[in-house]
This record gives structure tokens, C-alpha cells and sequence, in this order.
């Protein structure tokens, strides 16, 4: 089974939600770790931001989908994301 790649887009120096995200990814690869795949990508210069229209932090593309943009979602949120992309 391949793996579920989270991206996370984050801004520097860090918001109070982009802290939240990254904290609660941490919780998610404690718990799913052999099953997702988290990077973290900074900037507006990073061509992803481009890519998926990404113009808030935070955000996420779970799979190659737009899921969550501006606001830190609730482990309950995030886990129903990532169950939608095949998290077993």
C-alpha cells in the first residue's frame, strides 16, 4: 500500500495555526506514520502554492486534493480527510 502524502503549506516565520498544524501532524505521524507521508512546504515561492492556488496558510493537500485552507483543522477533521484519501 503506497503511502497518503500530506502536503503542508505553512508560512514563515510561523502563525499561530501554522504551529497548530505542524503540532498536530506530529500527532498524526506518531499515530499513522508507516501509512502517510508529511512535507512541509514553506513559502509563497514555493511553485506549489501556485500549483494548487494556494493563497492562506495553512493549508493542506491530502492525495492530490485541496482539503483544508486557512484555519488548523481538529485531529477529527484531519483523520476524515485522510480516511476519504484511503487511510485504513
Amino acid at each position: 500500500m503506497s503511502k497518503i502524502r500530506i502536503e503542508a503549506f505553512v508560512s514563515i516565520p510561523p502563525c499561530s495555526g501554522g504551529v497548530a498544524v505542524k503540532r498536530l501532524l506530529s500527532e498524526i505521524e506518531a499515530e499513522y506514520g508507516d501509512q502517510v507521508e508529511i512535507v512541509f512546504l514553506t513559502g509563497p515561492d514555493d511553485p506549489a502554492w501556485e500549483q494548487y492556488a494556494i493563497t492562506n496558510a495553512p493549508a493542506m493537500v491530502i492525495g492530490d486534493l485541496v482539503k483544508i485552507v486557512g484555519l488548523a483543522p481538529s485531529k477529527g477533521s484531519l483523520v476524515g480527510a485522510l480516511r476519504e484519501a484511503g487511510l485504513q
